[in-house]
């Protein structure tokens, strides 16, 4: 007998943080980022994103991977914060 759990195919792997006025939303396919306006309206700024760990695959051994993890969203986060500023 299985213990296997099913998965709902709508789930996905989505991850977020809050930057100033906004949130920002990433999968594995892209990056979104909503941030309210002075004047109420939102502004939605959408970017496709790869990660390196596709490119080479030396970053996928468990060590490296979660080095290379830890870069990227420091990386990404901090272009988001910048961003939503300036929005």
């Amino acid at each position: 007998m299985s213990n296997k759990k099913s998965v709902n195919p709508r789930m996905g792997c989505v991850g977020g943080q809050a930057v100033m006025e906004g949130v920002m939303m990433k999968s594995r396919q892209g990056v979104a980022t909503a941030v309210r306006q002075a004047d109420g309206c939102i502004v939605v700024r959408t970017s496709k994103s790869k990660s390196i760990k596709d490119k080479y695959k030396i970053f996928r051994l468990p060590l490296i991977r979660g080095i290379v993890n830890f870069v990227e969203m420091m990386i990404l986060s901090f272009a988001t914060l910048t961003a939503s500023a300036e929005m």
